[in-house]
């Protein structure tokens, strides 16, 4: 395993090189695209007629600018037809995408989408996300961050908690970076665990399944973790996709490079078995529950097992601003610090958080 340290952190370079890459590409196209013109035309069941600019179909509700009402956002169920110039990504519940100018179908709550001398028709229920391609860069990209706290009186325990979540997706691509850090406070001392993750999502000619790189850092008091490095490829495959949740998995193979408090030095390779769900609504106002669960079982250390989980719980208050509710854990069978307090950790926080 001495050989796989130097391509361990020149693979880690490379992961965050890309990521800066990504986000200045993304700034550069911000600065000289512009959202298209407010020709596109909304017909909703009752007879209303709206013109503006689709800005993004998702989760059911169709965000829609208006010079007049700003932007609206209006239940897809109750448009009848839908009509605009303009080039759109479509993604359908079985995983499928394809591009092309949408107009109305053969029949209200249908879409037709046309593709130079080709067309098909979409039935609304079908259409899980509708996106205007030449869309700025820069509306491509979700941010949010959220500051949590919590404190136990009966121990005298608080603990505070920074939490952000960056994702851009294009025609190819999700790319996604978490982290987080927390800081617990007792009467005796102070631990924290530091926690950064990016990963990319790469679409195949096969719907549903996607190809996965990842790269990581991890640090953690409680398990006697000074600071972790991981690499990874895998596969993977979304087996729900609709308009209200998700539910996806995938395999990795990841390598790992960890530093303990004591000095120790490991490296090591392991496999990643997850899961991740989400539910959501975004009627006012928004609701968003996500869950994930992954399992690292290593294949050069016998016996060993790893395990981290998230839930998360987002409501919206007011425009973009969140009541967040966090809970997390993290397991290690075999704690690379012998005198660590225990194999596990967990936390539990609420806070506020912001969307942008």
């Amino acid at each position: 395993m001495s050989s796989l340290r130097p391509r361990l952190r020149r693979c880690h370079s490379r992961t965050l090189a890309a990521l800066a890459c990504l986000a200045a590409l993304a700034m550069a196209a911000a600065a000289t695209a512009t959202a298209h013109e407010k020709t596109d035309v909304l017909v909703l069941y009752n007879g209303d007629r709206i013109t503006g600019e689709i800005q993004a179909l998702r989760g059911g509700m169709v965000s829609f600018g208006t010079d007049a009402m700003g932007t609206v956002e209006v239940e897809w169920r109750e448009v009848a037809t839908v009509e605009s110039r303009y080039y759109y990504e479509i993604r359908l519940a079985s995983g499928e995408r394809f591009y092309g100018v949408v107009g109305p179908g053969e029949q209200p709550g249908a879409v037709t989408v046309r593709e130079g001398a080709d067309s098909r028709t979409i039935p609304w229920d079908e259409l899980v996300e509708l996106r205007p391609i030449e869309k700025d860069a820069l509306d491509r990209l979700d941010i949010y961050t959220s500051l949590n706290f919590a404190y136990t009186r009966a121990s005298n325990v608080s603990t505070s908690e920074l939490k952000a979540d960056i994702s851009y997706e294009d025609e190819r691509s999700l790319n996604r970076l978490t982290a987080r850090n927390t800081v617990s406070t007792t009467q005796e001392e102070t631990t924290s665990s530091r926690r950064l993750n990016l990963s990319r999502q790469t679409w195949t000619d096969r719907a549903n399944y996607f190809r996965l790189l990842s790269g990581g850092f991890e640090s953690n008091d409680e398990l006697g973790l000074d600071r972790r490095f991981t690499i990874g490829a895998g596969i993977g495959r979304y087996f729900i996709d609709t308009q209200r949740s998700t539910l996806s998995g995938n395999v990795s193979l990841r390598a790992m490079e960890e530093f303990g408090e004591d000095g120790e030095n490991t490296e090591s390779l392991e496999t990643e078995f997850a899961v991740d769900y989400g539910v959501w609504r975004f009627d006012s106002p928004d609701l968003d529950l996500r869950y994930n669960l992954s399992l690292f079982p290593s294949l050069t250390e016998s016996g060993r097992l790893r395990g981290e989980t998230e839930l998360r719980l987002r409501w919206e208050i007011y425009r973009d601003l969140f009541w967040d509710v966090s809970a997390w854990g993290s397991f290690d069978n075999q704690a690379l610090d012998e005198n660590a307090d225990r194999a596990t950790d967990w936390g539990l926080t609420t806070g506020v958080g912001w969307e942008f």
